[in-house]
């Protein structure tokens, strides 16, 4: 694993990026939503890469990691609010996100509130490559890289390129975060041992899972499970 992710803090409310701008790849500590409410831009992260336009929101589970890059030539105004389903994430769409901008004015809660009840799904649009191979990575933990370039007609550095230019990093870089965000999961979720979750996810022992969720989250496998089987008591 390289050196650690950035992690931005939580700031709900509005936020305006001016024209050709566009927050860093960064990490989030909790889940959240991001309503598009003017500007376009492309986010690609965890949850793949979507083209995201007013009316869209963005939902992200905890240690979601994502670039954005601008695609208008016009600034870029979103809201920020509370997301507690850390298990829906991905792209939607409202109809009235100005509805929640007013609710947000009073009660960040109250507009959170608003949005897991209008909220629909966004329709889907032409597929990018990296998209595809965001999901393959995910899905397919020895993925052949060179293999897959072969198949895009490309060589292998320039299908690095095209994806870190989406993604802001390499798809080997992708695929050790991703899959320590599911091991991170898998430990809060799954009755099963580490060892076993550590095997099932293609790592190579116990120590190896453990370096990379803490590499993750900043904390080991075995002090999430304690906190899992706490609350559960609680």
């Amino acid at each position: 694993m390289r050196a650690r992710l950035k992690y931005k803090g939580d700031r709900f409310g509005l936020a305006t990026f001016p024209r050709g701008t566009a927050p860093a790849r960064h990490l989030h500590v909790s889940s959240y939503a991001s309503v598009i409410l003017s500007g376009s831009f492309v986010e690609a992260g965890f949850a793949g890469r979507v083209d995201v336009q007013p009316g869209d929101v963005l939902l992200h589970g905890r240690f979601d990691c994502h670039a954005n890059l601008s695609t208008c030539s016009r600034s870029v105004t979103i809201l920020s609010l509370p997301w507690r389903d850390d298990g829906l994430e991905g792209h939607f769409h409202v109809a009235d996100p100005d509805l929640l901008v007013r609710l947000a004015e009073k009660d960040p809660r109250e507009s959170m509130c608003a949005l897991a009840a209008l909220i629909q799904p966004a329709r889907s649009a032409c597929r990018h490559w990296t998209g595809t191979l965001a999901s393959e990575l995910q899905t397919t933990p020895h993925l052949s890289l060179r293999r897959w370039a072969s198949g895009l007609g490309v060589r292998p550095e320039a299908l690095s390129r095209g994806f870190h230019r989406e993604f802001g990093v390499s798809p080997k870089q992708y695929r050790l975060e991703t899959r320590a965000r599911s091991a991170w999961r898998e430990v809060l979720r799954s009755p099963r041992t580490l060892t076993t979750i550590a095997y099932d996810l293609g790592f190579s022992d116990l120590a190896h899972l453990s370096r990379s969720v803490r590499w993750l989250t900043g904390y080991p496998p075995s002090a999430w499970r304690s906190w899992a089987r706490n609350s559960v008591q609680a």
